[in-house]
């Protein structure tokens, strides 16, 4: 029998963070970083013109692999920070986005190959926007019950309602 997940609501508890592990987020861009340094440094010292093709094609797509992954983990979800009249979703290297609550206008799981998380929202011009994050951020079913409940304007489809008033009433604290 799986562990029942304990789910907090966090109203009277503002400001509350959400975030993947410092460490392992950092330890892991640290990590893609030296295998690209080795990379071409193995592609300078060793690679020649009488070097088989496998070993001149191996290393850059190693380089590309770790590339990828450096900027996959920069450009993603960091962080939910919930704060007293806004939602502020951070970032290592992109600007970070503030949404306040009542410019919330939609919120969503939808499913292509895996799970996504869709926000759909206002932003400061007024002009209408959506983030979409794989639904794989830590604790995100404890973000999404959160969301709603602090998101009153928030139109949520169905199925995910009865599923929030599912997790509220049997696993919220």
């Amino acid at each position: 029998m799986p562990l029942r997940q304990k789910i907090n609501l966090i109203r009277d508890k503002i400001p509350v963070l959400y975030r993947y592990n410092p460490f392992a987020r950092w330890l892991t861009l640290i990590l893609a970083f030296l295998i690209v340094i080795y990379c071409i440094n193995f592609m300078l010292r060793f690679v020649n013109s009488e070097t088989q093709t496998f070993f001149k094609l191996l290393p850059l797509f190693i380089c590309f692999i770790a590339l990828q992954s450096i900027l996959r983990k920069v450009t993603s979800l960091n962080s939910v920070l919930f704060e007293k009249d806004h939602l502020r979703l951070g970032f290592i290297a992109r600007k970070s986005i503030v949404i306040p609550y009542n410019n919330i206008r939609s919120l969503d799981l939808k499913r292509k190959i895996t799970y996504y998380l869709v926000i759909s929202y206002e932003d400061a011009k007024g002009k209408p926007a959506q983030y979409t994050t794989p639904a794989s951020f830590p604790n995100i079913l404890e973000v999404i019950v959160n969301i709603a409940d602090l998101a009153y304007s928030a139109v949520i489809p169905e199925t995910m309602k009865n599923l929030l008033e599912y997790v509220k009433e049997n696993h919220a604290e």
